[in-house]
């Protein structure tokens, strides 16, 4: 007996720091950390690139975050009475300081870091032009971002881009290009494209408010319904370099019936909205309808004429139909109209000539400036079809059609539009069409693409023909070439050419100016994404 109890009272003082470790809360619980239940995989997917790049769809509603569990209850071997318990409790474990979010799981890595690279080598070939003297540019383009996740209801996002083209004179520019890039200058430049906050309401609202990027319409090459980007596409650019606008939009889904509704806020789209008058508003409506995705917008902002649209897309048959239709009353920019038959350079001649050998002034020209009035519809639409033309590959082949009310029916005034800086690639006549093809991985060229283009302008007769490849040389790591060939009516806005004198624009002297008509271009990018 004497031996016993010592030893029992040995074995009670080991037991002891055993009973108070099992009895003590984790430190999770104690300190707002994730319970094994709540906590997210560390290596959680990246979000895919066109979700980084401004096409990211809009948040889902799920179901809130797990509530923590309860604390474990005190021990009666700590010692401590009923009161010292529940107080220690409610310190160490009762509820928080609430917020709008604090249901929602945590993301444990919430900031992405990444970017783009981008480095293109172009060349032109034009009439009567050597080989070494035949254009070549060189623009680079970077983009980085910051991408905040701290939970799935909560988002920022910033994207600044840098420009450069080390072969540019500084100033310079292709006043013939609707490519941004190409357009880059010799000094380096920072743009801020993106920099937005995407949140809910009760998973009934969402709000994104920021410079951001909202692109409406269905057609492949002419959107007249994109009102809300300050620029024009470039349809054959493979990569769309625009930056983009200032604007608050809510969206309220209706999932029951797959329908969405957008109510946006315009702030810089038609120039600084630096009063409450200038802000301008945008409504968008999608619904669905049978085997239809039909929208319905409309944008009316102070110093401009409002603007509606419709497009849509369907199924037909074996095909897939798509269509646009935007409509104004009247134009926000001037029209001019040269006298019957005559042609710019035709009159800077007969006015050079009548004016004792001096140039010519432009202001003197008989060109009628004008508004027009009426409704000024724009309207593009095309079809698709996609069929197997071997076991286990498919291609894709397409037309499309614009018609442009506010373009002109012939090429004689382009010359002019150029001067007053009006003219606007790819809708600057009055009809369009196109005929395109698709292969995308082709036999054991599984990471190559194909695109064939054929543009025409159907009012000047002026057309290219363009081929697309991309190759997926590495994870991260793609190759562009592109080829291209302009034919048709010379002077068209496919094949323009350009032969002014010097002339006078009230006291601005300017020079004289040479395009020849372009016969070839062709190009080489390469581009990492990360």
């Amino acid at each position: 007996m004497k031996l016993r109890t010592p030893l029992a009272l040995a074995a009670a003082l080991v037991t002891l720091p055993a009973l108070a470790q099992e009895q003590r809360p984790a430190e999770d619980s104690l300190f707002g950390g994730d319970t094994p239940e709540q906590k997210p995989a560390a290596d959680a997917p990246r979000p895919d690139e066109s979700a980084l790049f401004g096409e990211s769809t809009e948040p889902t509603p799920d179901t809130a975050g797990a509530t923590p569990p309860e604390a474990p209850a005190a021990s009666a071997a700590s010692g401590s009475t009923s009161t010292e318990q529940d107080r220690d409790a409610q310190a160490l474990d009762g509820p928080a300081a609430t917020n709008a979010f604090e249901t929602e799981e945590a993301t444990e890595d919430p900031l992405k870091i990444g970017g783009r690279f981008y480095l293109r080598a172009l060349t032109q070939g034009n009439e009567g032009v050597s080989f070494g003297n035949t254009t070549f540019s060189s623009p680079m383009l970077v983009d980085g971002y910051l991408d905040a996740r701290p939970s799935d209801r909560l988002r920022g996002f910033v994207l600044g881009r840098l420009t450069f083209d080390p072969t540019r004179r500084a100033g310079s520019g292709n006043f013939l290009s609707a490519d941004p890039m190409t357009n880059a200058v010799a000094e380096p430049r920072v743009l801020l494209d993106q920099a937005w906050l995407r949140f809910d309401l009760n998973r009934t609202l969402f709000f994104t408010a920021g410079k951001q990027h909202v692109k409406w319409g269905t057609s492949r090459f002419w959107n007249p319904t994109d009102f809300l980007s300050p620029q024009r596409r470039d349809p054959l650019a493979l990569f769309d370099a625009r930056t983009g606008a200032t604007m608050l939009k809510v969206h309220v889904p209706w999932e029951a019936r797959g329908w969405n509704f957008y109510a946006i806020g315009l702030l810089d789209n038609a120039g600084p909205a630096n009063t409450l008058g200038r802000v301008g508003g945008a409504a968008r409506a999608e619904v669905v309808l049978g085997q239809t995705e039909l929208g319905l917008d409309a944008v009316l902002q102070r110093g401009r004429k409002p603007r509606f649209g419709l497009d849509f897309s369907s199924a037909l048959g074996p095909l897939d139909v798509y269509g646009e239709f935007a409509l104004s009353k009247g134009s926000d920019v001037p029209h001019f109209r040269l006298p019957e038959g005559v042609s710019l350079p035709d009159l800077l001649g007969q006015l050079q000539g009548g004016n004792g050998g001096m140039p010519p002034d432009l202001g003197a020209l008989p060109i009628e400036r004008y508004f027009p009035d009426g409704y000024t519809p724009q309207a593009s639409g095309g079809a698709t079809w996609t069929f197997a033309w071997s076991e286990n590959d498919t291609a894709t082949v397409g037309v499309e059609y614009f018609y442009n009310s506010l373009g002109y029916p012939t090429s004689l005034v382009y010359p002019y539009l150029i001067l007053q800086g009006q003219f606007q690639p790819f809708f600057i006549g009055q009809h369009y069409a196109a005929l395109y093809a698709v292969v995308a991985g082709p036999g054991s060229w599984d990471n190559t693409n194909f695109i064939l283009s054929n543009l025409g302008n159907l009012s000047d007769r002026s057309f290219t023909t363009r081929l697309d490849v991309t190759h997926r040389a590495l994870r991260f790591l793609s190759v562009e070439a592109f080829v291209a060939a302009n034919y048709g009516q010379k002077g068209g806005e496919f094949r323009f050419a350009l032969n002014l004198p010097a002339m006078s624009m009230g006291q601005q002297q300017l020079p004289p100016i040479v395009v020849a008509a372009p016969t070839f271009q062709a190009g080489l990018g390469l581009r990492i994404d990360l």
